[in-house]
């Protein structure tokens, strides 16, 4: 009777360690893991029970060999399996002689082998340690899914414009947690894994955080650059959802501002004190512009400017308008927040009118290939447009205006001009513009 109180005390423990403690140097696996109240008979009387039993509930395109992976604690060299047949679990213990595999086959590290993902279970050892495992080609999987939305009362889950159906308990996985769907937001990435059109397991890859600003009286009403796509107006304290990483952030207004790398860290609050990033001032920026167009006329809030040699303008948000005759008017939003930045325009040809953006006067050479619109953050709307040769009526029209240029032209013009006049600290900017707009015309 001792001797069965002792096994049976042993068993019990067993599964209350699961992963999480030390392991003995004898141990048996294969066995269910946590098992339900209706299965627990069976496994008490069956310890060593294979995780390749048959199920009558099997789903119809899987096997009773596939499992999804729901914890895999490299530490301690354990993996936890539902068999997704039955929504059975159980645990495995490997070692440095396990054969992990791709699903074709190949070599693959026990760090791909994440939650969400499914495999195969091959070979055991004579203590049950598993000894081959295998990505299942059996599911699809979508690595990086950006574009989705989920209709919970319908139980339909949209990837880009496709419809699929997932269980009430789909498994929902984020950096070792389990999540609800209505936990993801659109600013997550995911990796889906399925079969046909059922979604069997949705980890975020690319989570998001919150960045809370204080502090913020001087800069209200002025923007946030964060990176070089997101641009926010500022108001009172506000709170911001970012997605996880490491951002560059720039502040600017009335002659005052400044910038700080900061990081954002999944499922936390990230403070930001904006006091921090006021310095001395007021500040200046000397802004060089290049505009395609020869004998356009450019202004500052308003007024003309001369911008064959820099021009000094105070930290902040500025209205910059430039037109020509035969082209479109070109306006945008201004944002200065360093001291010296170029800020290459490319007018349109004939078209409508352009609708007001905001560009950035940053620390790097303004590059025409960074002419994406910049997304939004809470809600903010678009504030931000290209940060160089951004058209401001669309692409331009062939044949409307006889020396327009397009954008790679025009960068690949600039990029080459500003690297001579880098090698030559004597050439001064007219010049430089001077053959800037010869070469336009040139190849026209």
């Amino acid at each position: 009777m001792r001797k069965l109180l002792a096994v049976c005390t042993a068993c019990t423990a067993f599964f209350m360690a699961a992963c999480g403690n030390s392991r003995s140097n004898s141990f048996v696996t294969g066995q269910y893991y946590y098992p339900t109240q209706e299965e627990s008979e069976s496994a008490a009387g069956n310890a060593e029970t294979d995780c390749t039993e048959s199920s009558s509930t099997q789903e119809e395109t899987l096997g009773t060999d596939a499992f999804l992976i729901t914890e895999n604690n490299m530490q301690e060299e354990c993996i936890i399996l539902e068999q997704i047949a039955s929504g059975k679990q159980y645990m495995y213990y490997y070692s440095v002689t396990t054969q992990f595999l791709d699903k074709y086959g190949n070599r693959a590290a026990v760090s791909e082998f994440e939650p969400g993902r499914v495999i195969t279970v091959g070979k055991k050892d004579i203590e049950g340690r598993l000894m081959q495992a295998q990505l299942s080609d059996a599911v699809w999987e979508y690595p990086d899914v950006t574009r989705y939305s989920v209709d919970e009362e319908r139980g339909v889950f949209v990837i880009a414009d496709t419809n699929y159906s997932y269980d009430p308990d789909v498994f929902v996985h984020s950096d070792g947690s389990r999540l609800r769907l209505s936990d993801l937001t659109q600013l997550d990435t995911l990796r889906i894994v399925g079969v046909g059109k059922k979604i069997l397991s949705i980890s975020v890859t690319t989570g998001h955080g919150e960045l809370q600003l204080t502090n913020t009286e001087i800069f209200e009403g002025s923007f946030i650059q964060i990176g070089n796509k997101i641009f926010s107006e500022i108001t009172s304290n506000m709170k911001m959802e970012l997605p996880e990483g490491i951002y560059t952030v720039a502040v600017a207004n009335n002659g005052y501002g400044g910038s700080t790398e900061i990081q954002i860290k999944r499922g936390t609050e990230t403070l930001l004190d904006l006091d921090t990033l006021k310095g001395e001032g007021p500040k200046v920026g000397n802004i060089l512009f290049a505009v395609d167009v020869a004998g356009a006329i450019l202004q500052i809030d308003g007024k003309t400017v001369d911008y064959s040699q820099e021009v000094p303008l105070q930290y902040g948000v500025h209205t910059l308008t430039v037109t020509a005759d035969s082209y479109d008017t070109y306006s945008k939003k201004l944002f200065v927040n360093s001291e010296k930045a170029t800020i290459v325009i490319g007018l349109s040809g004939e078209g409508s009118a352009t609708t007001a953006n905001t560009t950035s006067a940053d620390d790097a050479t303004t590059d025409a290939n960074n002419s994406s619109t910049t997304d939004s953050a809470t809600g903010a709307g678009n504030l931000a447009g290209s940060l160089a040769g951004g058209h401001s009526a669309g692409t331009a029209n062939s044949g409307t205006a006889t020396n327009a240029t397009s954008e790679a032209e025009l960068d690949a013009i600039v990029e080459s001009l500003l690297e001579d006049e880098e090698d030559d600290s004597k050439t001064d900017y007219l010049s430089t513009l001077t053959e800037l707009l010869e070469s336009l015309t040139n190849s026209n």
